[in-house]
């Protein structure tokens, strides 16, 4: 990969949160400030989290060979009974990022971005051919309000802890959109922003969505894909937002309320902008097909961007203290058999959707609800699960899914960084999850024209799936999976691929590896043998060789031989146009350097302490969903009191159009 040597915080320059047209990109740079890092100092933190569970013990006796015939035209996949998935973008993986850490995640201000960020983005950009996916908002969106006259110092969200509550009321200003637009200049970025429900003109307060909607849209331009009204609505009832009694009909009612009073606004550029139902639980009388028999898609679908649900397998909030045990639920992670089932609930809605011609969009999801499982969450195992999770959603026609993000109290996070008192001296934390994308964007690829096929049912072994990835009618490559864990090398097995007799592209394939010691390993993951690290090491950059490896067929027998690890997916490029491609996007990376030494002066605000979930200037802690607050250290924010080295870099235009 080339680097581009940017200092490890970004400014850009703000002319003011009302009428602009264009700004100046500068950036300066602080000081790199060294030492150990002292795990006692964050005790609880799940970063710091030890849990490691025990792998289920390999199956008896262990298949060491399977064989795939893989169709080599898409008539000849119809004529066997297979049907592809509708066309993908390389982009499919995505982030959803809670409203409430948005500013530890992105930056504080419009001026001040965390790089480590951008190069988590820049690496799925490489990879995907386009820019990632991100969404703004969650369960925190619901309690939000826009401000237009702003915060001191641009700040892009002030937190406010109302007493008996878990998730934080969320005041935000037009410099968050500046923010997402600043992020998009540099990585490309398309963007989802999350609407409160509760502000509309069903409540008694002063609406203020439909100002967010017009601010949104006007900062954002082409990189807002949509706007999401309703997170979640299925758990209102149950979550005291709505009273006992209020359904499904209602929520289409307040819907279509809602919709009516934004399109007022005679400013929006975009009619087609929402999103929604975005149910998330399984409520009875309330799941996606019940939304859908109201007539709720047919009503909505001439101002609708996508149709979305939301979901997690298992459920770890502790209802009335009621904590699941990681260590029995651990083969759930760990078979294809639960992964498949995932979608099953969709079928239904997605035809519908496709048939109203709307994409259908996995807007949150993880390991588990409120912060996931220590051991597991964080573990390989989540990393084989996501990658196959989102190759069967894509598979069953999504066409993007979103890994949420929370703050310093989950398990499950992609990246994490490090509590804001100790940024000058801790990196950040790659979690296992972010390398699933690493591998779906490659998977997919950069050709917006790839289609997904699940093979599996050749050889129906739950522990070792397969899918079949065809371009222009045509496999292009292929994802093996081996679930087992076994370091002996007794679970490893070769998969004999053949093309259906057909011959064989060339003499050999190339493979890329995602792997791991063992299912429960938690840092010393690769993909093609490149990695992030351990905890609080990582800038978002990844180091060591990238590895690809050349495997000769057989061309006699028309047949290639690839082994797959336990445990590891091994992602195999078919033809030589395919592997070019991944090559090529990736030679044209630009990542962003966190190591400028000697410019500028590094101080600690002692006003601006926040805890390690972001509330501001409160020793509360919490988290933003119901049941998983847990204890974090009281956090500073590290700022910069001179400014050197300015290097003008570009004149940015944000969205392509004039901002007002």
């Amino acid at each position: 990969m080339r680097n581009l040597a940017f200092p490890t915080t970004l400014y850009l320059s703000l002319l003011g949160s009302s009428a602009v047209s264009a700004a100046v990109s500068v950036y300066n740079a602080e000081a790199t400030v060294t030492g150990a890092y002292d795990p006692t100092q964050v005790t609880g933190l799940p970063n710091f989290d030890n849990t490691v569970l025990t792998a289920p013990a390999p199956p008896s006796p262990a298949v060491t060979q399977l064989s795939w015939s893989v169709p080599n035209t898409e008539d000849a996949l119809v004529s066997q009974g297979y049907e592809l998935g509708v066309k993908q973008r390389g982009n499919f993986l995505g982030f959803s990022i809670e409203l409430s850490v948005a500013d530890q995640i992105m930056g504080k201000n419009p001026v001040n971005l965390k790089v480590p960020f951008l190069n988590y983005l820049a690496n799925i950009r490489s990879r995907a051919g386009m820019g990632p996916l991100v969404r703004v908002g969650g369960n925190s969106q619901e309690a939000s309000t826009l401000y237009p006259q702003g915060f001191d110092g641009h700040a892009i969200i002030e937190k406010v802890r109302a007493d008996g509550t878990v998730t934080p009321t969320i005041n935000y200003s037009p410099d968050i959109f500046y923010m997402m637009a600043n992020v998009s200049n540099m990585v490309d970025a398309h963007w989802f922003f999350g609407l409160s429900f509760n502000q509309s003109a069903v409540e008694t307060q002063s609406p203020n969505v439909p100002l967010v909607a017009q601010t949104a849209q006007q900062m954002l331009g082409y990189h807002l894909l949509g706007l999401q009204l309703s997170n979640e609505p299925d758990l209102y009832v149950d979550h005291n937002k709505r009273a006992a009694g209020w359904t499904v009909e209602n929520f289409t009612a307040e819907y279509s309320e809602i919709r009516n009073e934004i399109l007022q606004d005679a400013s929006l550029s975009n009619k087609q902008f929402l999103i929604g139902p975005s149910v998330c639980c399984d409520k009875v009388g309330f799941e996606l097909d019940d939304v859908l028999a109201t007539g709720w898609l047919d009503q909505e679908k001439d101002n609708l961007a996508y149709v979305a649900v939301q979901h997690y397998p298992e459920d770890n909030c502790g209802v009335n203290g009621n904590y699941l045990n990681a260590q029995d639920i651990y083969p759930e992670w760990l078979n294809h058999t639960s992964v498949t089932n995932l979608t099953v609930p969709y079928f239904n809605g997605t035809r519908a959707a496709l048939a109203a011609g709307k994409e259908m969009i996995m807007f949150e999801t993880n390991t588990a609800s409120c912060g996931g499982f220590a051991g597991l969450s964080d573990s390989f195992a989540a990393s084989l699960w996501m990658a196959d999770y989102a190759l069967q959603m894509a598979y069953r026609n999504f066409t993007a899914a979103l890994i949420h993000v929370g703050g310093q109290s989950v398990y499950y996070n992609p990246f994490t960084p490090p509590p804001s008192n100790m940024t000058s001296v801790w990196k950040w934390t790659t979690g296992s999850v972010y390398y699933s994308t690493l591998a779906i964007a490659e998977t997919l690829g950069p050709s917006n024209a790839s289609q997904v096929v699940d093979l599996s049912p050749q050889n129906n072994n739950i522990y070792a799936p397969m899918y079949a990835i065809y371009e222009n009618g045509a496999p292009a490559r292929l994802a093996l999976f081996n679930y087992v864990s076994d370091a002996s090398g007794g679970s490893d097995y070769v998969a004999t691929i053949s093309l259906g007799g057909a011959d064989l592209p060339s003499g050999n394939v190339s493979v890329r590896y995602l792997r791991a010691p063992s299912v429960t390993e938690k840092y010393n993951i690769n993909w093609a043998n490149q990695t992030l690290g351990a905890s609080y090491t990582s800038d978002g950059r990844l180091y060591r060789e990238q590895e690809t490896v050349s495997i000769q067929c057989d061309m006699t027998a028309k047949t290639c031989s690839i082994p797959v690890y336990a445990p590891s997916m091994a992602l195999v490029f078919l033809t030589t146009g395919a592997i070019q491609e991944a090559v090529g996007a990736e030679q044209a990376t630009a990542t962003f350097a966190t190591t400028v030494v000697n410019v500028g002066s590094a101080t600690v605000d002692p006003g601006a302490l926040a805890t390690g979930n972001g509330q501001m200037g409160s020793s509360a802690t919490g988290a933003t969903s119901e049941g998983s607050a847990k204890t974090s250290e009281a956090t500073a924010m590290l700022t910069i009191s001179s400014m050197m080295a300015v290097l003008l870099m570009a004149t940015t235009i944000f969205a392509h159009q004039t901002l007002n």
